[in-house]
């Protein structure tokens, strides 16, 4: 994922994986912070699920300033351009994990994009959970993948 974020925003932090971001979040002061928007991708192939990147409102508009190439004091987007920004974060963040992961396996087709505004507590983890500290927000990369017919056999 570095590859992914080093692209759109430039400065990140790795926070935690998996079951050690809860551990992680009260030893940064972070204990408080809750999510308040999603951006997912689906996939379908020989694997099926989908990819969803989790983010309070400072991450969303880091990820929009860093893929709009503002400064980082630029206040002024809209919701909707916010919104494009995190579709084609989630985008391009399935689309790594696509070549890297699913295309070996036998490819697979994603979805369009889509945002949903969910209200999430970052010390809730969940599995398959990447935390990242952006310039001055939090997102959360999550991985899941839909038992099907095929991949119970």
């Amino acid at each position: 994922m570095a590859e992914v974020f080093s692209t759109m925003v430039g400065k990140f932090e790795s926070l935690a994986v998996d079951a050690a971001v809860a551990a992680a979040l009260p030893a940064r002061g972070l204990s408080h912070v809750h999510f308040d928007r999603e951006a997912v991708v689906e996939y379908r192939g020989v694997l099926e699920g989908h990819v969803t990147i989790r983010c309070n409102a400072d991450g969303a508009l880091d990820i929009a300033r860093g893929l709009l190439m503002l400064d980082a004091g630029d206040t002024s987007l809209s919701i909707e351009e916010i919104n494009d920004a995190l579709k084609e974060c989630a985008n391009m963040v399935t689309g790594h994990v696509k070549t890297r992961v699913l295309d070996p396996l036998g490819g697979c087709q994603l979805s369009v994009p889509f945002v949903n505004s969910v209200a999430t507590s970052a010390a809730a983890a969940r599995d398959r959970m990447l935390l990242y500290k952006l310039q001055q927000g939090l997102i959360s990369v999550e991985i899941w993948r839909r038992e099907t017919a095929a991949s119970a056999a």
